[in-house]
């Protein structure tokens, strides 16, 4: 099998990482664009006010399935490693880590996770979610564990809409259309919550805010979720808080499109790796799993999520407003 394969090398290139330090080739796949940098206020694009990451000691995540690392209760991670036959490295929904797991890595800083795949910012908004987890449950967890995080030295990354998928020309959460549109709500309710986070006893003070509406598809209705989410980072600002927006649209642009399309990436597959999003074992697995754009269907795989940090790492580091 492909998989055993890959796996006895992972097992060996592991050993000497120990003694050498951490892989930086990323199994040949790079970034192959340069995040374009702009400044609140405006329309959205990527943008940080304030964000300083030399001396980040925890990052603290929110999010969904791109965000989860196996563990959504903010205590170490198992793992990011494939076990048999197991599509799930150490629970995530990807073979590797999670971007959020590889900017806190490259920080050096701690990652406390609390994301849950299936996530959306506001389950009582999707009748079709009832039960599932949200960005309110998220935060009400953190909060109650009355964790003890030096505001200065926390980032705050949240990271909801990537399952907003566009359905009948219209941008809904997953294919549940009979939810309808309530972006709108979920906007508001998504910057209410990070106003929770800002106040005391957090008193967050750095807020990295993350965007992938549409798995790379566009809707006026989804950029106007967007544009609502990235204008409220500018009353944050103005209160004090050093708040930055990620888009990560133009990167899946760029990789599912011509220009410059997914071999300018070192990618051999734009598609997905392992066929079925449900899962549970690697048959039918692609004959690259190295070097495909998602790991299982519209989830991509550890190696976009290390590009996805690099692009978040350049946009804290370059677009500075």
């Amino acid at each position: 099998m492909v998989r055993q394969a890959w796996t006895s090398l992972f097992a060996l290139l592991s050993v000497v990482a120990a003694i050498n330090g951490p892989r930086q080739t990323n199994d040949g796949v790079h970034l192959a664009i340069t995040p374009t940098c702009g400044k609140l206020g405006g329309t959205f694009t990527n943008a940080n006010a304030g964000i300083v990451t030399a001396g980040i000691k925890t990052l603290v995540a929110f999010g969904d399935s791109y965000t989860s690392g196996g563990r959504s209760d903010g205590g170490t991670l198992p793992p990011a490693v494939l076990v048999g036959t197991n599509p799930r490295a150490g629970g995530r929904v990807t073979d590797g880590p999670v971007w959020a797991e590889d900017v806190a890595s490259g920080l050096g800083a701690t990652i406390k996770d609390y994301a849950v795949a299936g996530a959306v910012v506001n389950v009582t908004l999707w009748p079709s979610k009832a039960g599932q987890s949200d960005f309110l449950h998220q935060a009400a967890l953190f909060l109650s564990q009355k964790n003890v995080l030096a505001p200065t030295t926390t980032l705050y990354a949240v990271f909801f809409g990537i399952k907003y998928a566009l359905q009948y020309g219209f941008l809904l959460a997953d294919n549940d259309v009979a939810d309808g549109n309530h972006l709108p709500q979920a906007a508001a309710d998504l910057l209410a919550q990070i106003q929770q986070l800002a106040a005391a006893p957090t008193s967050a003070k750095n807020i990295l805010v993350v965007d992938d509406y549409g798995f790379g598809k566009h809707a006026a209705i989804g950029d106007a979720w967007k544009q609502a989410v990235f204008a409220g980072l500018s009353p944050l600002r103005a209160q004090g808080l050093n708040v930055a927006f990620v888009d990560f649209a133009p990167l899946w642009d760029a990789v599912l499109g011509p220009t410059p399309g997914f071999a300018a990436f070192g990618y051999k597959n734009s598609g997905d790796c392992i066929p079925n999003a449900d899962q549970t074992n690697l048959t039918g697995e692609c004959a690259t799993p190295l070097n495909s754009f998602y790991w299982l269907p519209s989830h991509p795989s550890k190696e976009t999520h290390q590009i996805m940090a690099d692009y978040v790492n350049l946009v804290l580091a370059n677009c500075k407003a």
